[in-house]
């Protein structure tokens, strides 16, 4: 190991989570590994989430609290923290996602194995609004690619974003997250995976809460501004990519995308990805169908929100 315990620096981004916060906070506190920085977010909470952030940093000294005078969404609220975060590593976490005891212990270890690890990514189980149990994110068995995974995560996404830590310094080369985007997972997945390797722990060191108005529910929802962001990414990452199999990938990701846009009645995103289908000579039976949705505009969101929440009551019963 290099360094005996660098410095962790943990971003909480905060936006109405007066029932989850302190919870959410404890669990920093309470981590086996204490050299950690905490810089708590708030995108103007209209709840009491800023008392509550308040009160918790007088009592525990060096926590560094930002308060948005207007909301300016999680890609701009991280980076301005990012700006001025001192770790070697970073988390950005959530606060209404709890973090095990041994998240930042095990995943340090995990670093400092090798220099060329990028990003550590781990188990996670989810909960629902009370804390209650609902499940485990990876199914038993399942397969979970390291090292190289930029190919894999053009296909399909397989990581828990609050299940990461991530080296600072890709960060900084990055340029932190995009703020054109409405979210920032996949684009920083596709960024940074084609330039660093990414490891995996076996353990579940992160519980991330399931409720109803939460960030990836809106994924679903009639006219969401998050698929259009996606369609950005799957831009990007054409100009990222260097073989035919890559492509090959970006086009499973495309046809699933196609299928989200008609759904979500994102209509003119669907255009979008259907031009890059043809770049990419990805048409099918599958692709014509979903462009004669597309173009003939039928609503379906309300059938898919239905589906949607059946299976989740499938799983999560």
């Amino acid at each position: 190991m290099t360094e005996k315990c660098p410095l962790v620096t943990i971003i909480a981004i905060c936006y109405n989570h007066e029932q989850f916060i302190e919870e959410c906070l404890q669990s920093i506190i309470n981590q086996t590994y204490k050299n950690i920085e905490l810089i708590i977010v708030d995108d103007f909470s209209v709840d009491k989430s800023r008392e509550i952030m308040l009160i918790f940093s007088q009592k525990n000294i060096g926590i560094n609290c930002i308060f948005n005078k207007y909301n300016v969404g999680n890609c701009r609220s991280f980076n301005q923290a990012l700006k001025i975060a001192k770790g070697k590593y970073i988390i950005d976490l959530s606060t209404d996602d709890v973090l095990k005891p041994n998240k930042i212990e095990e995943q340090v270890k995990k670093f400092e194995e090798s220099e060329d690890i990028g990003i550590v990514f781990s188990d996670a189980e989810y909960i629902d609004e009370y804390s209650n149990w609902l499940g485990i994110f990876y199914k038993k068995n399942q397969r979970i690619p390291e090292g190289n995974i930029y190919e894999e995560i053009l296909k399909k996404s397989f990581i828990m974003p609050s299940s990461m830590m991530i080296r600072k310094s890709i960060l900084d080369k990055l340029g932190g997250y995009d703020e054109n985007l409405s979210y920032e997972d996949f684009d920083f997945w596709v960024r940074s995976s084609r330039r660093y390797d990414y490891a995996y722990v076996p353990q579940i060191l992160v519980q991330q809460r399931i409720l109803n108005g939460s960030h990836s529910t809106k994924f679903t929802q009639k006219h969401n501004i998050l698929t259009p962001s996606t369609v950005q990414v799957c831009e990007k990452a054409l100009l990222l990519n260097e073989t035919e199999s890559e492509n090959q990938a970006l086009i499973i990701r495309l046809k699933v995308v196609l299928r989200q846009c008609v759904f979500t009645e994102n209509y003119n995103s669907g255009k979008q990805v259907l031009l890059l289908l043809n770049k990419l000579k990805g048409n099918s039976w599958d692709t014509r169908f979903f462009q004669l949705l597309n173009a003939t505009k039928i609503p379906l969101n309300c059938l898919y929100l239905k589906y949607i929440a059946f299976r989740k009551h499938i799983r999560f019963k």
